[in-house]
């Protein structure tokens, strides 16, 4: 009889077989490897329904994860990013605009379900080393994943303090219109360059940090050709 590992691929598979060609099926593939690297116990827990998945994927893999036993939680979007240089009001927007989300934190261990119960009760922020411990990812990844949030934000505000003159009320309503805002400066071209410089993993669902990408034996490419074995132990195509 198929082992487990091998039965949730072919489940996996099917179910992906079965989406419109519409569906960015790259993302689907990645969160495909993270459930398997979970229940492999590569990472400890799969960030479920974040992304751009159609319903009826993230449906279907939470009825995977209950007939396996596992620990399913709901709860809202984590987020590590931190605004100490920015002002309360735009913090406090883009926290708020999160808050309506909900994610799914999909784990077997008793005690990463509870590491969970606690991040979602300070609804969802946490630090990122705790993120990186939780989700599985090389830190330095992590951490470079929100050095570039934190350089769109940084583009963002000078944006508006730019074409408002610095009027609270008017970058207020730019944002609150999703108002079209263009880099022009120099610091505002550098920050929007930075914040969209993405480099994918050749197995898995992280951003590459600069280290990672253009350096070898790096946390990334252990974690990478800890993907690929389980991959290949799933008997999955890896592409």
């Amino acid at each position: 009889m198929p082992s487990v590992l091998i039965q949730t691929g072919r489940r996996l598979s099917a179910l992906l077989g079965r989406q419109d060609n519409s569906v960015d099926r790259r993302e689907l593939i990645a969160e495909s490897h993270d459930f398997l690297a979970m229940l492999e116990g590569i990472k400890p827990l799969l960030l479920h329904g974040r992304g751009l998945a159609p319903r009826n994927w993230i449906k279907e893999v939470l009825i995977i994860a209950q007939e396996l036993g596992l620990y399913v939680i709901e709860g809202p979007f984590w987020d590590a990013t931190t605004f100490e240089s920015f002002p309360d009001w735009y913090a406090n927007y883009y926290r708020k605009e999160l808050q309506p989300y909900r994610a799914w934190y999909i784990c077997k261990d008793t005690a990463i379900a509870r590491s969970v119960g606690h991040v979602n009760r300070e609804a969802g922020y946490l630090s990122v080393s705790e993120e990186a411990r939780l989700i599985g990812y090389p830190e330095c990844c992590v951490k470079a994943h929100y050095e570039r949030s934190r350089r769109y934000h940084r583009g963002t505000l000078s944006i508006l303090e730019r074409v408002t003159c610095g009027n609270e009320d008017k970058m207020r309503q730019l944002l609150a219109n999703k108002a079209n805002l263009v880099p022009v400066t120099r610091q505002e071209l550098d920050d929007f360059k930075a914040a969209f410089d993405i480099h994918e993993p050749k197995l898995g669902s992280w951003n590459l940090c600069h280290a990672c990408a253009y350096g070898t034996d790096s946390p990334s490419d252990v974690l990478s050709e800890r993907y690929r074995e389980m991959v290949q132990k799933a008997k999955l195509a890896t592409n």
